[in-house]
């Protein structure tokens, strides 16, 4: 079906991946609509080699579309979902505001996909976040090969987990301190760059924080619980873009290392590597798939490995933009 989309903020960094994406996309696409906060923009997008102009939010018709895009802060979701659910399209929530909330659909478009069913009758759906993607698409060809009894991670999250607040923090702090200026104030509890935060959000009674403690929740709706459980460390490291995590597994059932590398070879979200020095620059950023090196065994059943995931484009922009397409084949 040919679908009318809007995008509330495709100037974003999220926003404008999603454009790009778009453009190579085979949806087929009746109009676009890029919506901004402000009103009086006179200019405009280029989509598919059409350009479509940019209105104002506040002012827009959302029942001249089919799928909206919130590519936006939880406070401008807040403000402005409900109103856009009462017109009749449906709404790709990329905010987080909703991602904990057990009443909206949770998708992850390989792994879940028939949750887009849901949302086309609640008229809200809400992608998993770019690390819980990473996660999964690094643990499901395990899962359903061989079973997971238990994972213990550890992710080392770029800036950008924060949007452009993160990438503009960082540079603007990397750039006085190398001119011998003090840093502004911020919205971070320490300096950013050259730091690593080894926590990020609130600490609950237990340890975990507010972002660890989502990412699990996430985890256990889309894949199930592990028969023992597992375990997250959530670190902010002064990388622009880029989610790197080591991960430590147990499965159920006996294999061998060659087994394993087989497994991911043949997996079309992997790109497994052997013998090269990874780096989220290096092989992360641009990268659609993610990449998975030092792969260990440990004993028959427990093995080590690390990935590399490029959080803004795979992790959300493509997921953001494939669920638009399996939405555009089923209203």
């Amino acid at each position: 079906m040919s679908v009318s989309i809007a995008i509330y903020g495709y100037d974003t960094d999220i926003g404008k991946i999603v454009i790009e994406v778009l453009d190579k996309s085979d949806i087929d696409i009746q109009n676009i609509y890029p919506l901004s906060p402000l009103n009086g923009e006179f200019d405009a997008i280029n989509v598919k080699g059409k350009n479509y102009m940019i209105e104002s939010v506040s002012d827009f018709d959302f029942s001249k579309v089919n799928i909206a895009f919130f590519l936006t802060t939880p406070d401008e979701s807040f403000r402005l979902v409900p109103k856009a659910k009462e017109s009749g399209c449906i709404i790709i929530d990329n905010s987080k505001l909703y991602v904990d909330d057990k009443n909206v659909p949770l998708v992850m478009p390989s792994i879940n996909p028939y949750e887009i069913d849901k949302a086309i009758q609640t008229h809200l759906i809400t992608p998993v976040s770019a690390l819980t993607t990473q996660i999964i698409l690094s643990l499901a060809p395990l899962h359903d090969e061989y079973g997971i009894d238990s994972v213990n991670m550890t992710a080392m999250l770029s800036v950008s987990e924060h949007g452009r607040l993160g990438t503009e923090t960082l540079l603007n702090e990397t750039v006085s301190l190398l001119n011998g200026r003090d840093i502004d104030e911020s919205d971070f509890p320490s300096q950013v760059a050259f730091n690593v935060h080894c926590s990020i959000g609130s600490l609950d009674d237990n340890g975990y924080t507010t972002l660890e403690n989502s990412i699990k929740n996430q985890l256990e709706r889309v894949m199930g619980k592990f028969e023992k459980g597992m375990s997250l460390t959530c670190v902010q490291v002064p990388v622009f873009y880029g989610h790197t995590i080591s991960f430590d597994v147990s499965l159920e059932e006996n294999t061998s290392l060659d087994e394993i590398k087989e497994l991911f070879n043949s997996n079309n979200e992997i790109k497994y590597i052997e013998d090269d020095v990874i780096t989220p620059y290096s092989h992360g950023v641009n990268e659609t798939c993610v990449v998975v090196s030092r792969l260990r065994q440990n004993s028959k059943k427990n093995f080590s490995f690390i990935s590399i995931m490029d959080n803004s484009r795979r992790g959300e922009a493509i997921t953001c933009v494939d669920i638009a397409k399996i939405l555009s084949e089923k209203i």
